[in-house]
This record gives structure tokens, C-alpha cells and sequence, in this order.
């Protein structure tokens, strides 16, 4: 079986995988032996669901958290092995998620150090936001914002540029000031109510560019629960995924963004719906007002300010 006619393994079929093992087995059994890297499921003890590692080089250590116990060894074989244990079983299903994710994103990559770091690296990224938020989950006003970011990943896709390239010139969770950098204009996006009468901006950097570019308002409420056109995070994330779906590259490099962005597939988020009630855009030129580091004072180190709408009509695309 090649890669490209594999079927991916989706976090309900890892649950079934587990599910058809003994208990009562401390033996594991390996989950895919077309995966480059060699990895095992099995339970630790009689209900501790446990992912095992195997690779042939001494890994690093990694850090265990409140919800999973991570060890190494050597076997008597002479492999090494790295155990991620659940010791929450009221974690597990964000536990699924991390395995099915460091089982589907390792896919490309080769069974050696390199392979075994970027697994280990992984790893750490989910620890660190399983950590940070309860539950995995974002707070209201940042799932807004990713909200926003997504819709506008789909409109960029939809109005003619390449799923590499939309993706790729996503940079928001890169930590870039504006949202979209493409070669020639970039997009700083912002959801808001639909009630609104200013928008944010959250630094001097943020409309700092020396090229013009888009200023893009989504206005995304919260509203009942499967209303006409309504969505969820989880809807949204379905949606993109499955226009992907035949660009692995594309596809992996979404996935990866989703987790830098701080978001986790947990079903904690189809408890909250929204509708879009329509977009503005503002070309953002050397004539438009804004805050930057050159025209402010120099003993001012940061910023953040509104921005009348009403007053930025003239700018409006």
C-alpha cells in the first residue's frame, strides 16, 4: 500500500483500535505498519491507555504534565522506547486527539533522530497548551479571532489563490503582526459584532508596513444553535480539512498552524455557534490613520488604540 492510497487514521478509529484490546494486556500492539515511524498502542496497567515510540537511537527526556506520564527506556532488544500514559481518564478524549495528531503529522517524516524529535517536539506543543488551557480550549475572544482567520483562509482559497500558498501565507499563528503576508499585499484580519462601532488595533506594528495592504472586518455573532447558515469552530475546521483533503502538504501544514494557534479538536466547541453577518474591507495606505512607530513619539514603547469605522469610510474597498 502506498502513501497516497492510505486510508487516515481519524480520531474515532484510534478510539476503536484501543477499544478492541484487552485491559487486562500490558502487551502492545503496533497501530500502522505502513507509518515510518514505529508506533505502538496498548494499556499500562489495567486502564491506562498508553502511545509507545520505538526508535533505535537514546531519546531526550520529555516532560511529563498533570494529565499524561511520559517515560523512556531501553528494551531488552537494544530499541529504545518513549510511553505517553493517560493518568486523567477524564482527559481522554483530548488524549486521543494528541496521539491521532503525533501518529497522522509524523507520516511524512523518516525513522531516524530527526523523525523522533519532531515526534518529541510535538509532543511538547500539545503538553504546553493542554496546560495552558482548560480543557484545550480558547477563550471567547480567541476563537473569534480564529474564526475570522479561517473564514478569510476560505475566501482566499475561494477567490482564486492555491491551498499551498493561502496556507502557507497564513501567518498569524507564526506570531507575525499582520494575519496574511502574500508577496505583493497583506491582510490583517479582525472578527467584531456586527454591532460594532470601532475596530482594534493591538500594537504600533500591527498596519507597519511599508507596502499597502487590507485592513478586513468579519462581523461573527454568537447565535442559537443550528440556525440557518450558523457554524461552529468544529464546522469550520471540517470544512477547510476536507478542501484539503487531497493536498497532504497543505493539509499537514494547516494542522500544524491549527496547533501554534493554540487550538485542540475537543467537542467543548460545539457548544458554541456563530453566524457571519457580512465583511468590510479598508485599504490600509500611507494616507490611512494609524498609529505607527514613526509617528508617535519616541519615548512611547507600545500601543494598542480604536479605530472609528464611521471615520474610515473614505478608505473602504
Amino acid at each position: 500500500m502506498t502513501m497516497r492510497t492510505m486510508i487516515m487514521l481519524s480520531n474515532e478509529m484510534l478510539l476503536e483500535k484501543w477499544d478492541k484490546l484487552s485491559h487486562h494486556n500490558s502487551g502492545y500492539v503496533r497501530i500502522d505498519g505502513t507509518h515510518p515511524l514505529d508506533w505502538h498502542i496498548g494499556y499500562e496497567d489495567i486502564s491506562q491507555k498508553s502511545l509507545l515510540l520505538l526508535c533505535d537511537d537514546e531519546p531526550e527526556s520529555v516532560p511529563s504534565s498533570k494529565s499524561i506520564l511520559s517515560s523512556f527506556g531501553q528494551r531488552g532488544d537494544g530499541k529504545w522506547a518513549i510511553a505517553f500514559r493517560l493518568v486523567r481518564n477524564e482527559n481522554e478524549e483530548v488524549f486521543i486527539r494528541l496521539c491521532c495528531d503525533l501518529i497522522e503529522s509524523s507520516r511524512t517524516q523518516a525513522n531516524s533522530r530527526h523523525g523522533i524529535q519532531y515526534a518529541i517536539k510535538r509532543y511538547k506543543q500539545w503538553s504546553k497548551l493542554m496546560e495552558q488551557q482548560k480543557n484545550g480550549l480558547l477563550s471567547e475572544s480567541d476563537r473569534k479571532g480564529l474564526l475570522g482567520e479561517i473564514i478569510h483562509l476560505q475566501q482566499c482559497m475561494a477567490q482564486g489563490t492555491s491551498q499551498q500558498e493561502a496556507v502557507t501565507c497564513w501567518m498569524g499563528p507564526e506570531g507575525a503582526d499582520q494575519d496574511f503576508i502574500f508577496s505583493t499585499i497583506w491582510h490583517e484580519v479582525k472578527a467584531t459584532g456586527i454591532g460594532s462601532k470601532t475596530v482594534s488595533i493591538s500594537s504600533l506594528e500591527q498596519l507597519n508596513v511599508a507596502f499597502p495592504g487590507l485592513l478586513v472586518l468579519y462581523f461573527v455573532d454568537k447565535t442559537a444553535p443550528n440556525e440557518n447558515a450558523s457554524f461552529t469552530l468544529l464546522s469550520k475546521m471540517a470544512e477547510i480539512r476536507d478542501a484539503l483533503k487531497n493536498n497532504q502538504t497543505a493539509l499537514n501544514l494547516f494542522n500544524e498552524k491549527l496547533l501554534r494557534r493554540g487550538f485542540i479538536d475537543v467537542k467543548e466547541y460545539e457548544d458554541y455557534w456563530y453566524r457571519l453577518s457580512g465583511t468590510q474591507r479598508y485599504k490600509v495606505d500611507n494616507t490611512f490613520p494609524k498609529l505607527i512607530n514613526s509617528n508617535v513619539p519616541s519615548q512611547i514603547a507600545s500601543a494598542g488604540y480604536e479605530i472609528s469605522l464611521n471615520a474610515i469610510e473614505s478608505w473602504r474597498v
